[in-house]
């Protein structure tokens, strides 16, 4: 989630705030009432109730704007009513909001792509502004004509639909009105304005709530019927009291000679477990911190025979690849040391991991080297992925596809199951004539998410980049 505050990125789980110390909670329950709303609206959009989906997501927004599923879906229930221009500003805004890994992209390229359909769409927006402009004047002939050519156009424009009704019942036209009605509300069936319509035409009435109703009528018939029963209270005993006391007596005595000892017994014996599984483990974490302190001084050993062989080869002139990747090992090294002590910024995880994935493990052929560079890649690649592709991702749109190719390529190295980074990578080499290798780049990408929302765009591209090459 945003922070509220300082509008960092925060941890969903996190009660405060680690660059401000801002409490959370509050934005918290107010993101989790936005989805909330959210998941109501789109149930409703599942079953085609746009008008009752898009005041429940416009308040979901209200409360949190950086919902982006909110808005998307908002975006498409105005885009499958024909509304375009409203759909197309709830993608502009949502992408504006959160540029990453945001599904409005997708639909944003998919509606410039599709030339027609848009041009479709602006047409049938213009033959009902014409429209709506008639019908103020009472030209509803004119108006007739243009709202079917408008409907001709584009078969899901509701407010079309709506206008074209509405002068249909003026005109006394209450068959073909009915009709249309019907039409509209296959599209969205809880549309407020077109239900309106047909009980207007209809002339349905809410039913009343019923007439001839007596309320003493029915206490009359709910009147109890009093019984009569023949009842003689019995003489006070005391020989009751008496059992009551000699039971209490025997339960007392046999608790104390049969369930207290054995209860004792259990208690004597669960405790003498416990210890025994105690000093056990108590004997084995011995023996693992032993074991971990041995590791540590080796390890510390080895590093410093590795910095000394780097220095000895400096002091003699000979610096080759295989020094230059454990000097870049030996200060991530540092640098990892330094951030495991305190929180980290994003910047300083963005350069440890871009650092971390320029050296060549090739290089590093000692056993321990390997082992801790295994282990800080294992630690800060899932911190660092996401970060260091957002990073990627503005140097990509910058046009700077040199360095985009770098970095998008470590952010694909650091999360090898999320296709993005390749995507993108693959469009860095397109942009720089490299074909052949922006195709391997496409390929991979379908490998790692054959069910890409971009699968569509990527067959395109690898298309494209085959042309170049034949």
């Amino acid at each position: 989630m945003i922070c509220p505050n300082c509008k960092n990125s925060v941890a969903f789980n996190r009660r405060i705030c680690d660059s401000c110390g801002m409490d959370l909670e509050p934005a918290r329950k107010i993101v989790e009432r936005s989805n909330i709303l959210y998941n109501r609206g789109l149930k409703m959009a599942q079953v085609r109730n746009f008008s009752g989906a898009i005041p429940i997501l416009e308040r979901s927004l209200t409360l949190y704007k950086h919902n982006s599923d909110a808005r998307n879906l908002l975006g498409l229930i105005y885009f499958e009513i024909g509304d375009i221009v409203e759909a197309l500003s709830s993608w502009l805004i949502s992408r504006h909001l959160d540029p990453e890994d945001n599904e409005a992209d997708y639909f944003l390229e998919k509606v410039q792509r599709d030339t027609a359909e848009l041009d479709s769409m602006n047409l049938a927006i213009k033959k009902y502004n014409i429209a709506l402009k008639e019908a103020k004047q009472h030209n509803f002939d004119l108006a007739i004509i243009q709202l079917k050519k408008a409907i001709s156009v584009n078969p899901k424009f509701l407010k079309a639909y709506q206008l074209l009704t509405l002068i249909y019942m003026n005109v006394g036209e209450t068959g073909k009105a009915q009709r249309l009605i019907n039409t509209g509300l296959r599209i969205d069936i809880g549309n407020t304005t077109l239900l309106r319509y047909r009980q207007e035409i209809t002339g349905a009435v809410v039913p009343g709530s019923g007439e001839g109703y007596s309320v003493s009528s029915d206490e009359a018939k709910d009147k109890p019927i009093a019984a009569k029963f023949s009842y003689k209270e019995d003489k006070p005993s005391l020989f009751p009291f008496i059992n009551l006391v000699i039971g209490v007596i025997i339960g007392i005595i046999c608790a104390q000679w049969l369930i207290v000892p054995t209860v004792k017994k259990n208690m004597k014996e669960e405790y003498e477990s416990n210890k025994i599984d105690y000093s056990a483990e108590l004997a084995n974490k011995s023996a693992t911190i032993s074991q971990l302190t041995k590791t540590v001084t080796d390890l510390e050993k080895k590093i410093a025979e590795l910095e000394s062989g780097i220095v000895s080869s400096r002091g003699t002139g000979t610096v080759n690849v295989k020094n230059e990747s454990y000097t870049m090992f030996f200060e991530a090294w540092e640098n990892y040391s330094e951030l495991k002590d305190r929180e980290y910024t994003d910047d300083e995880i963005v350069t440890l991991g871009f650092k971390l994935w320029k050296i060549n493990s090739e290089d590093i052929t000692d056993g321990h080297a390997e082992t801790l560079l295994a282990d800080m890649r294992n630690d800060i690649y899932p911190k660092a992925a996401k970060k260091v592709y957002a990073r990627a991702k503005d140097i990509y749109e910058n046009e700077m596809y040199e360095e985009a190719v770098d970095w998008m390529s470590a952010a694909a190295a650091m999360d090898p199951e999320n296709g993005n980074p390749l995507y993108y990578l693959g469009k860095s080499y397109q942009a720089l004539d490299r074909y052949k290798e922006a195709l391997d780049a496409y390929n991979k990408t379908l490998e790692v998410d054959p069910n890409s929302t971009l699968k569509e765009m990527i067959e395109e591209r690898i298309s494209e980049c085959k042309k170049k090459l034949s």
